[in-house]
């Protein structure tokens, strides 16, 4: 492995993505799987290494690195062992995070352990009712329960696994005061959270359908966004938006925007 030192540096901004998708679960380990270590802790000792592993759904192999341009990025993956794999589909593909987004924070830091965040993993909402805050957010938003231990009260809910979760807190008596008062205290409040969705008027329905109670009813706001502000069963508000398709032009193109 390089030197610290040696990982200073203008990094190539272009990332790529290596992805190895067998056509049939494999029946052994997958293929070259030593080579592939050593490929990644060289692309890392380059600082070129965005994110390696394995797929899971489907079965396969990520490979997620930085190259200058598509030439060095085929340079770079000349003795992949996944290239020769019978078994699986290879491709190659640009990744462009600054339109279809990331999910983490794919910037390089200068050295290993420079402090950088990565990714946020998790947000608190203070609730009254541990187990009907649980099936609020599981049956009317659709979330999945991604950690739940009903000794220690902790439970977490995300909308798929290595997304930000929401930590429902739950206040205990036994945490003794100003403590327990204090976090009784957040709850019902406006969050500042904002969700995305595909449809806020979809949205709204299925939240009337569950009696939640809706502040701000959908709307489209001059940004262009359409929003709805609802909250949960603690009175704990939330802001959904959808981003609409663009307009249409006459022959199917995106309508031009004028300047005002």
């Amino acid at each position: 492995m390089p030197p610290a030192s040696a990982r200073i540096g203008r990094k190539p901004k272009r990332l790529y993505v290596r992805v190895a998708v067998y056509r049939e679960p494999p029946t052994k380990r997958p293929p070259g799987e030593r080579k592939r270590a050593k490929q990644a802790e060289a692309l890392d000792g380059a600082g070129r290494l965005v994110a390696s592993g394995e797929l899971t759904g489907p079965k396969g192999d990520l490979l997620i690195f930085r190259a200058e341009d598509r030439a060095k990025a085929e340079f770079l993956l000349r003795g992949d062992p996944m290239r020769k794999a019978m078994e699986a589909e290879y491709l190659l593909l640009d990744w462009r995070p600054e339109t279809i987004g990331s999910g983490v924070n794919i910037e390089p830091p200068p050295s290993r352990g420079s402090g950088r965040l990565t990714q946020l993993a998790s947000v608190a909402i203070v609730v009254r009712d541990r187990a009907k805050a649980i099936e609020w957010y599981r049956d009317v938003l659709g979330f999945l329960v991604l950690d739940d231990d009903p000794e220690s009260g902790f439970v977490q809910l995300g909308l798929g696994k290595g997304t930000t979760a929401l930590s429902l807190v739950t206040p205990r008596r036994e945490w003794g005061e100003p403590l327990y008062s204090e976090t009784l205290r957040r709850a019902g409040v406006t969050t500042g959270i904002l969700f995305r969705t595909d449809s806020v008027r979809a949205l709204e329905l299925r939240l009337r359908n569950a009696g939640a109670t809706i502040t701000q009813a959908a709307s489209s706001e001059p940004w262009g966004w359409n929003v709805i502000r609802f909250t949960d069963p603690d009175s704990n508000e939330f802001l959904a938006f959808e981003v609409p398709a663009p307009k249409r032009g006459r022959r199917g193109a995106p309508a031009r925007e004028t300047d005002a």
